[in-house]
């Protein structure tokens, strides 16, 4: 069994990924991670080099081999839920939790987040605000998010302490963990 955690960028996935982890004595994993570390590049410049196609085929080959693990807390990039294989892959032996938070607070987390600006590519278009841009980005993924996961967690005005622990709590109350676990 994995805990899989999907999401638009600035959910909290990889902070609340490794507590969980932590608290299950699990592995953790972040594909974004291992996508650049396979490239030996950033995301931003995987984007720059060879556009979304390439970023997502080198992503659906790291989901396929993490998909594999077990007693693992895996947080994906944000977009790894368009490609259907991807999320078949990773329900096949994993508990898919959707974090989610309004634009408003992704923007806002986003520009306090130094690292973001300079490893991920820009959401910004030229047109339109990064709060408009977040919402279209939202609205355009909707059904792939209902669609992949088992539940959603909003994380807005929530600590990663309270998300993981909402977390355990619906993967305790669904029979995904034991009642007795510890974690």
């Amino acid at each position: 069994m994995n805990i899989v955690l999907i999401g638009l960028r600035a959910t909290g996935k990889s902070t609340c990924g490794k507590l969980l982890a932590r608290r299950l004595s699990w592995d953790f994993v972040d594909t974004d991670e291992l996508v650049c570390e396979r490239a030996a590049k950033t995301v931003r410049e995987i984007f720059a080099e060879g556009g979304e196609s390439l970023f997502r085929d080198l992503e659906s080959e790291v989901v396929k081999q993490v998909a594999r693990k077990a007693d693992t807390v895996i947080a994906t990039g944000g977009g790894a839920i368009l490609d259907p294989e991807n999320v078949e892959d990773l329900r096949r032996q994993g508990f898919v939790v959707h974090l989610q938070a309004s634009p408003r607070e992704l923007a806002r987390r986003i520009e306090a987040d130094t690292n973001s600006h300079a490893l991920r590519p820009a959401l910004l278009s030229a047109q339109i605000s990064q709060l408009e841009e977040l919402q279209k980005l939202m609205l355009s993924r909707a059904s792939k998010y209902n669609e992949a996961r088992d539940v959603e967690v909003q994380v807005e005005g929530r600590t990663p302490d309270q998300v993981a622990e909402a977390i355990l709590l619906l993967m305790r109350a669904r029979g995904v963990l034991g009642r007795d676990s510890h974690a």
